[in-house]
């Protein structure tokens, strides 16, 4: 493809960009660009990668490099690059979670660490590690070998000193730690993590931490990391914690790379998990970052925009004013507050509404969220029994939701979809571009075209297994299979998650057992395939889960003192959450509040006197109490 000149260059999918926008899309220098929800964050790092890759800014072999913190915005930004631009250019594309990225730089130059430090080669990811328990019970169990009491350590708080421990500090491989010390259990505590058992067992922060090590004490790694990614994209930039930031900044800090990050102070629901304090300052600091600012709102209807002026005036009074991109012409927006006597009359007023969104409205089910500060579970079990006399299925999706982001469930799922109900034009062009980007030939090639007739071969044959057994085991074997066929290795290399075969592994048993039990529980595969994806299915998540993500109607159910307890500590996360799950909405926003809930406890009374300032808010916006009975 012959590169288009710079200044010919114009937007793809969109009408124009507004004027920061086009500066950060098309400039040459470090830049951190603020924007609020629905002003096109995403947008504007597909856009950019189109303006590099289709004007030969980012010539061939160089790369860019994306990370982002969720994996489903990891992949929605390849595939959206990929459309933006075709799939030829997009291979230059490379976009990674924090923890991808990380794990592949691990799995890669494993050996290139000292030996105190270097993992097995099937290490395992240990998600549970820093967990309050046990981690005070792996602590307890190594103390004393370092001259730290168990009275000690049962005083402290145990993820604190994790935190402080191992996400916020560098390895220094040479530091000989005195007994009795910090340092001599922060490192007891990495040798067993790494050298306890017949293989390493490691959380991601320990895996961020030793893949900065590698950069850190080797050369030639860096240096063919810098000639390799000549751009780097960082998204959600407000949730980098300090380990994630250590990593990126010596990866890039002095190098001739462009960093484009984009994020909004005001979403910053992280620091619970590390969450780097002023990160955009130490960012414009180190980098000699400019900071760009958007005001645009594409998401949101007009009403709930001037809503969030009034919230973004008090959680950050100097970030700009959004402006609606929307006139509100159509629907102008609404947002209600409602109060119950108990969430059992929550319940039944939430599911009647949600019945006539649907079967009167046309509202699809999949566009209405239902949103809980934490344990989704619980706030929503009363909702779920109400909402099923109605005939309108509802699931949450906290578990599922990181297993349908990953690239095996993407190619699975277009695989199992083709053997359910023929050559659906969607899935299978999207398994004939993998298998030709897989085996690296051009459409037009004759060998192309025995590819995709091999393809229509192996599906035929996935066809007669699917119907013939649908247990987990054979689901498991049929997904191995259509790996083997795509050629499993390099199948890993385009995607580094799966390098360390124990998650590669755990992806395609967790996959199999789901898309067993939503067969056993549907009348076909069609069926069975749309359950598991959530089509037709209002999803039901916490706040954190729903990051990034857009629905015509937002509920958030129990706006009260409890969940929201995190208020307290005064550090402004709380009020970032509340700001975050307002903005999810593109058209309706409903909150609600019990006198009285029972979510596991048993019934008891909610308090809204901490969190009065979000009420004092709404008024503020006209937004007034309405009490059901």
């Amino acid at each position: 493809m012959k590169p288009i000149a710079p200044e010919d260059w114009r937007p793809r999918g969109v009408p124009d960009l507004e004027p920061a926008a086009w500066d950060a899309v098309r400039n040459n220098v470090n830049s951190i660009v603020v924007a609020g929800p629905g002003a096109g964050k995403t947008e504007l790092l597909e856009q950019r990668a189109s303006f590099l890759l289709e004007t030969g800014l980012c010539p061939p072999p160089v790369r860019i490099l994306a990370i982002s913190f969720k994996r489903d915005a990891a992949r929605n930004l390849r595939e959206r690059v990929a459309l933006r631009c075709g799939s030829e250019l997009a291979r230059r594309f490379e976009s990674y979670t924090f923890d991808a990225w990380a794990k592949s730089l691990l799995d890669r130059f494993r050996l290139a660490l000292p030996c105190d430090y270097r993992p097995t080669a099937d290490y395992q990811v240990d998600v549970r590690f820093a967990y309050d328990r046990p981690l005070r019970d792996r602590l307890l169990s190594i103390c004393e070998n370092v001259g730290v009491t168990s009275a000690k350590v049962m005083e402290f708080d145990v993820t604190r000193f994790f935190r402080q421990a191992i996400s916020e500090r560098q390895i220094d491989p040479v530091l000989v730690a005195k007994p009795g010390t910090g340092m001599a259990l922060t490192q007891a505590l990495w040798r067993s993590a790494l050298h306890s058992g017949n293989c390493s067992a490691l959380p991601f922060p320990m895996i961020g931490a030793l893949a900065e090590l590698i950069l850190r004490s080797n050369p030639q790694v860096i240096t063919a990391l810098r000639s390799t990614y000549r751009f780097v994209f960082l998204d959600e930039f407000q949730d980098t914690t300090s380990s994630q930031f250590f990593l990126f900044n010596t990866g890039f800090h002095g190098s001739n790379a462009v960093v484009t990050a984009v994020g909004d102070n005001k979403q910053r629901i992280m620091l619970w998990a590390g969450a780097k304090s002023g990160v955009f300052d130490v960012f414009i600091s180190n980098f000699a970052a400019r900071r760009l600012g958007l005001v645009m709102n594409y998401r949101s209807a007009l009403r709930l925009v001037e809503i969030q002026q009034h919230i973004i005036a008090e959680l950050d009074p100097d970030s700009p004013s959004p402006k609606a991109a929307d006139d509100g012409t159509g629907i102008e927006g609404e947002c209600r507050l409602l109060k119950f006597a108990d969430d059992g009359r929550e319940a039944r007023y939430l599911a009647n509404i949600i019945a006539g969104w649907i079967h009167t409205d046309g509202v699809k089910p999949h566009d209405i969220c239902v949103l809980a500060r934490q344990q989704p579970d619980l706030y929503s079990q009363t909702i779920r029994a109400e909402l099923a006399p109605h005939n309108i299925r509802c699931r949450v999706q906290n578990e599922l939701q990181d297993l349908l982001s990953e690239p095996l469930t993407t190619a699975t799922m277009d695989a199992f979809r083709v053997c359910a109900g023929g050559r659906v034009p969607t899935y299978w062009a999207g398994l004939s571009e993998l298998v030709l980007g897989l085996r690296g030939l051009d459409p037009t090639d004759e060998e192309a075209r025995a590819a995709i007739h091999e393809l229509s071969i192996h599906l035929d044959s996935m066809r007669i297994q699917l119907a013939a057994d649908n247990t987990e085991g054979a689901i498991a074997a049929l997904i191995r299979g259509l790996m083997a066929f795509f050629d499993e290795s390099t199948f890993r290399q385009l995607h580094e998650q799966y390098l360390q075969t124990e998650f590669f592994d755990q992806t395609i048993n967790s996959l199999a057992g789901h898309l067993a039990r939503y067969r056993a529980e549907n009348p076909d595969w069609t069926a069975a395939l749309d359950a598991f994806a959530g089509v037709n299915c209002v999803p039901i998540m916490s706040i954190h889960k729903s990051k990034g993500l857009e629905y015509h109607t937002v509920i958030l159910v129990g706006l009260e003192d409890y969940p929201f307890r995190g208020i307290t500590s005064k550090n402004g996360e709380e009020e970032c959450n509340f700001f975050v799950a307002f903005s999810r909405a593109k058209k309706r926003v409903v909150f609600t509040t019990a006198d009285v809930r029972n979510i596991g406890r048993g019934a008891r009374a909610q308090g809204r006197s901490d969190i009065v300032s979000f009420y004092e808010l709404l008024a503020k916006a006209g937004v007034a109490i309405e009490t059901i009975h």
